[in-house]
């Protein structure tokens, strides 16, 4: 075992944690964030109470767990997916694609707005910054790719569009009228706008 390999202590901490995440997601879909009790999915999990409140210190931790998840995964395709693109617009309607797809796995559109409350009420305007998530930094990254490439117009902040644009998806998401159905439209209609002031 080398200096840096995991102990079994931390192979144990680690799967309690992921057991206790699956645990309250489930119960999240089947009752609701809200009426979900820790109790009750510290049972099902079959972990002592104050087990749950060491790994996540309120509900809303699980729920940005999910997110952080969510904002890998969306980094990971915006990395291998928008690196060729040959124009704005194309940029623009996968990275649409990327978004809208990735919040539909989560199975449940009431959950994904109480995702984004759980951002707004535990990270603030620090949460929000396109610094601190891997989907703003990849797509900063990528932005400053294809502007290099001459796909995108040069002069444009890569981290302020990033940003505008996160924060574009996030008011769409978080709208408790929306479904990802009558958004996709919405943001549409935006990518429209901003295609050709983005075209090089």
């Amino acid at each position: 075992m080398t200096e840096n390999s995991p102990t079994l202590r931390d192979l144990q901490r680690q799967e309690t944690f992921e057991r206790l995440y699956e645990t309250a997601l489930a119960e999240f879909h089947r009752v609701g964030v809200d009426a979900a009790r820790v109790s009750e999915i510290c049972r099902l999990a079959r972990v002592a109470k104050g087990t749950f409140f060491f790994h996540f210190p309120t509900k809303d931790h699980v729920l940005l767990e999910r997110q952080r998840r969510l904002s890998k995964a969306m980094a990971e395709r915006i990395e291998r997916e928008l690196a060729d693109v040959p124009d704005a617009k194309a940029f623009l309607g996968q990275l649409i694609d990327i978004v809208l797809s990735e919040h539909q796995a989560i199975g449940d559109l009431e959950l994904v707005r109480l995702i984004n409350l759980a951002i707004v009420r535990q990270g603030g305007t620090q949460r929000l910054s396109v610094q601190h998530t891997a989907f703003g930094n990849a797509l900063t990254r990528q932005i400053r790719h294809l502007q290099q490439q001459g796909v995108l117009r040069k002069g444009i902040d890569a981290t302020k569009l990033a940003d505008t644009l996160r924060l574009s998806f996030f008011g769409f998401l978080l709208n408790p009228v929306s479904s990802l159905d009558t958004s996709r439209p919405r943001i549409a209609l935006l990518a429209n706008l901003l295609s050709d002031a983005l075209t090089a």
